[in-house]
């Protein structure tokens, strides 16, 4: 296999468990008198709104200094706010720590991204990819569920160790970087990574790194390509699947048992798995995969408030199979950091920022009825028709 799929393989399954590894004991991080949906919510947000923030700056420095050397930098934070989060108790510097760890995921995503569009077998790749992805997210809930008895950072420090491997599998790579000074994404697109490219203008392939530049390109590649649709998508798909992942703790308190919470959360990626690697290999056009996905998202919010395990197993056999289906449709406008990012702050923008409003409308307006209206607010997607 290539170096670098292994790099990328590994990191993203360690980073993504490492993130999901707080979800099950969000109400115990936050320590006693400090429970409630809006706190929780923003120690679930903090990871999530740190990748908003940076995605697209550091797609941005990934087309200029070399995707590899990005993606290396989002393991290294990823490590560090690991360990915080393993040895501090204190509110203030774990909501931090998640916040760092979201800088490490939006420098991650756009560099790996852009590498795997790159590859000849790009969307069986990203099937792989994203089959990773999932089991990490999968691991992260189902192990901090099943180990909290021990300890409700111990699945928080076992995924912590695991970035460590990845980061240490990632040192010859990074030394060679180094030593040949190669700055950016051309020594890259060698070995499994000389994708044929469409033709046609490709927004977001420029070199002009300046402010002018990049809002140009910023406005072509999201207005004038589309990418607007697929952006908006993004938001509200993973917002309100967010919604109910960051509240289900609470929600569920006095019907399933911690290791119940978190086999339900874990049925959802073990289901995005499966949905990614058949989406992937699938020939169907990615706007079909798109709209299926949708469909199956919303209807597992939908069942969220009486059957648990099977709406979270739709959920995330709706997401997986949508985020296949999305970045096809980005790739056709391109494959760069940039677009990436862009693409990227979609997901995260959805994910970080719609669960802390939607915290404020589940104390007006109750749990069930914030859940239904996220329902229908997915299903009004499949009028959107994609380019």
């Amino acid at each position: 296999m290539n170096p670098k799929k292994i790099i990328l393989y590994s990191s993203v399954f360690a980073i993504q468990g490492l993130s999901n590894a707080a979800i099950p004991v969000l109400p115990e991080l936050a320590g006693e008198g400090n429970s409630s949906p809006a706190v929780s919510s923003l120690l679930y947000s903090g990871y999530f709104i740190g990748a908003f923030l940076t995605l697209l700056p550091f797609g941005i420095l990934a087309d200029r200094i070399g995707n590899l050397k990005v993606a290396s930098l989002g393991i290294t934070l990823t490590v560090i706010s690991g360990l915080f989060i393993s040895l501090s108790d204190n509110l203030w510097i774990l909501g931090i720590s998640r916040f760092v760890e979201g800088l490490g995921c939006g420098a991650f995503f756009p560099a790996a991204f852009s590498m795997i569009v790159e590859w000849e077998d790009s969307q069986r790749s990203m099937g792989e990819f994203n089959f990773l992805l999932n089991a990490g997210l999968a691991a992260g809930v189902f192990f901090s569920g099943m180990l909290a008895e021990a300890g409700i950072k111990t699945a928080i420090s076992i995924f912590t160790i695991l970035a460590g491997f990845s980061f240490v599998l990632l040192l010859p790579e990074a030394r060679g970087l180094v030593s040949s000074g190669s700055p950016g994404r051309k020594k890259e697109k060698t070995g499994t990574s000389n994708r044929k490219r469409a033709t046609g203008k490709r927004p977001g392939n420029s070199t002009n790194f300046g402010p002018a530049g990049n809002l140009e390109k910023f406005r072509k590649a999201f207005s004038e390509s589309g990418l607007w649709k697929i952006w908006g998508i993004s938001v509200l798909l993973y917002g309100a699947t967010g919604i109910l992942t960051a509240n289900y703790a609470d929600y569920s308190a006095d019907f399933l048992t911690k290791p119940e919470l978190g086999l339900a959360i874990a049925a959802s990626y073990v289901a995005a798995m499966l949905s990614s690697l058949a989406a992937g290999r699938t020939g169907a056009d990615y706007q079909k995969i798109v709209r299926a996905g949708l469909v199956l998202a919303a209807t597992g919010v939908l069942l969220s408030a009486k059957a648990p395990l099977l709406a979270f197993f739709l959920i995330g056999a709706g997401g997986g199979a949508a985020i296949i289906g999305l970045v096809t449709a980005v790739s056709r406008i391109s494959s760069s950091g940039f677009t990436m990012g862009i693409f990227n702050t979609g997901i995260y923008a959805g994910l970080g920022l719609v669960p802390v409003f939607g915290s404020l409308l589940i104390e007006l307006l109750g749990y069930e009825t914030v859940f239904l209206g996220s329902s229908l607010v997915l299903l009004m997607m499949l009028f959107i028709k994609l380019e």
